[in-house]
């Protein structure tokens, strides 16, 4: 998933809004976990490497539907 790296972002002058969770990066992962039925279909969240996109992505990795029909 590439979030960019939120370079535009004006929260820093909104003393109501999270810096940290306003951004994709932050707030994707924390969205999944807090959500059971999404959690059970990701196998790992992690950040991508420089080559992937760096810090403007993250990887996450979905279990197989394969066998669930």
């Amino acid at each position: 998933m590439i979030t960019g790296k939120g370079i535009h972002s004006n929260t820093n002058k909104d003393v109501y809004v999270s810096n940290k969770l306003s951004k994709l990066r932050f707030s994707v992962p924390e969205y999944i976990s807090n959500n059971l039925e999404l959690s059970n279909r990701v196998v790992s969240i992690k950040n991508a490497s420089k080559t992937d996109g760096g810090e403007g992505a993250i990887i996450i990795k979905l279990k197989s539907l394969q066998n669930k029909f």
